[in-house]
């Protein structure tokens, strides 16, 4: 079956519904959001009405589910919106998307009707840790039955979450536990992180039992649905910043014309263009390849290098075009920037992604 990008009208109306949403919404509570370190209730309730933020099969009560291509529809606009709400908002479901695909039934009915109520619920999803930042070969966190054993960064609704995901090696695969949250967990330190700071994210010592998920394909390809989400996000924040750089570059004038009249700019933004739309190609075709049971590791690892470069570059384009207005509050850009940098940190493509790549080109 041949790669196809066309998308279909369901996903055109609701790439349509979801922009509407993050310029109306998003983008006018970034700041206040970024400020208390939280995304608001209010915010939550919206999106979770959207019904797109936990996809659950409308047999648990929930909206139903989508593909793995469609949820990256869904993080590319929530994080053109604001990339730190979105990925509060796609990261509290990545559980729901974990149990669904690979829960047993007893863990799907007790899980997921959950995420089908009126009320959103936060969830967590525990893969990155300090070593093995997006390499899930070099995980140290290790899963023997019903018992997880690591620390986890990065870990969001750490303090408050209705239930979690920890992922970590079993044997030469990878396991998970679902955790029981009402118990205290040993959280070391709330992250003070330089951008995403609508999603506040922890660092978390696991040492307990819990529920196992069996390990299987299903369970492996819903892992790397979830890391795929950040490079989705990260092609929302990078067509973000080209976007309003493009804009501010035909407003903004100098000797008489546009600044983007002037090649130095022109040039960058065009650059900025392509960078974009290799990134957008390259995460489509690692969720398409999802959708189909091939994707790799090393198709995961591709896709997000080439998202989070590209964020961070047209974050930092972004400021050099608005010029000494890109580092001040009253443009996005600077703010774009830092969520970028703070991405791109979550998954260190530049640190493994090289090396996860050349795993799968030498397999």
């Amino acid at each position: 079956m041949p790669f196809d990008l066309q998308q279909t009208d369901e996903q055109k109306a609701l790439r349509d519904t979801l922009h509407d949403f993050a310029a109306e919404v998003l983008r006018p509570g970034a700041r206040a959001c970024e400020e208390s370190r939280s995304t608001s209730e209010d915010i939550a309730r919206q999106a979770h009405e959207i019904g797109v933020t936990a996809p659950v099969d409308e047999s648990f009560g929930g909206a139903g589910l989508f593909d793995a291509v469609t949820h990256c529809i869904v993080a590319e606009e929530l994080a053109w919106g604001d990339p730190g709400i979105a990925y509060y908002l796609v990261g509290s479901g990545l559980a729901a998307v974990v149990l669904g695909s690979a829960g047993t039934d007893a863990q799907k009915k007790t899980h997921l009707p959950a995420f089908g109520q009126d009320a959103p619920v936060k969830s967590f999803v525990a893969i990155g840790e300090k070593v093995a930042v997006g390499d899930l070969e070099s995980l140290e966190a290790t899963v023997d039955g019903d018992k997880v054993s690591g620390t986890k960064y990065g870990v969001l609704n750490a303090s408050d979450a209705a239930v979690g995901v920890v992922v970590g090696r079993a044997g030469d695969s990878l396991g998970a536990v679902v955790v029981d949250t009402s118990s205290d967990l040993e959280i070391v330190r709330p992250e003070d992180k330089l951008g995403l700071e609508a999603a506040p994210t922890a660092v978390v010592n696991f040492a307990l039992a819990g529920d196992a998920i069996p390990p299987s394909a299903e369970l492996v390809s819903a892992i790397l649905r979830a890391k795929l989400m950040i490079g989705a996000i990260g092609l929302g924040c990078a067509r973000a910043s080209l976007e309003y750089a493009s804009d501010y570059a035909k407003e903004r004038e100098a000797f008489g014309k546009p600044i983007g009249a002037f090649q130095a700019i022109s040039f960058k933004i065009a650059d900025m263009a392509i960078e974009v739309d290799a990134a957008r190609l390259a995460v489509w075709r690692a969720a398409w390849k999802l959708d189909r049971g091939e994707a790799t590791l090393s198709d995961i690892a591709e896709a997000n290098g080439m998202a989070l470069s590209a964020a961070v570059r047209c974050g930092d384009d972004g400021v050099q075009v608005l010029g000494g207005h890109g580092y001040i509050r009253d443009h996005p850009v600077e703010k774009w920037f830092r969520d970028a940098v703070t991405l791109s940190v979550f998954d260190a493509p530049e640190a493994v992604g090289d090396m996860m790549v050349a795993r799968g080109v030498s397999a």
